[in-house]
């Protein structure tokens, strides 16, 4: 593909394929702990320390939610417009 970008093998993340299930398990799990933490660090940042960290959460889950239903509804509705001009 003419002017894409592809990072050399030596740049590919590790693979967990040899690994146990449960140990494979206990990364995804660490990963999404960290994602949280990170997420909750950035939202502190932005509050101050004597912000409200429950309620910020609250509010960036509910933007996050709605960006998401709004995505889907538009995938929705260009799958249905490509549906009808391609006769399925």
């Amino acid at each position: 593909m003419p002017g894409q970008l592809i990072p050399p093998p030596e740049f590919a993340p590790p693979s967990v394929k040899h690994l146990p299930l449960a140990k494979r398990i206990e990364l995804w799990s660490e990963l999404v702990d960290e994602s949280e933490a990170l997420l909750l660090s950035g939202l502190r940042a932005k509050i101050g320390p004597s912000g409200d960290l429950q309620q910020a959460y609250r509010e960036w889950y509910a933007r996050r939610m709605a960006d998401h239903d709004r995505m889907l509804a538009a995938f929705a509705a260009n799958l249905s417009r490509a549906e009808a001009r391609d006769g399925g």
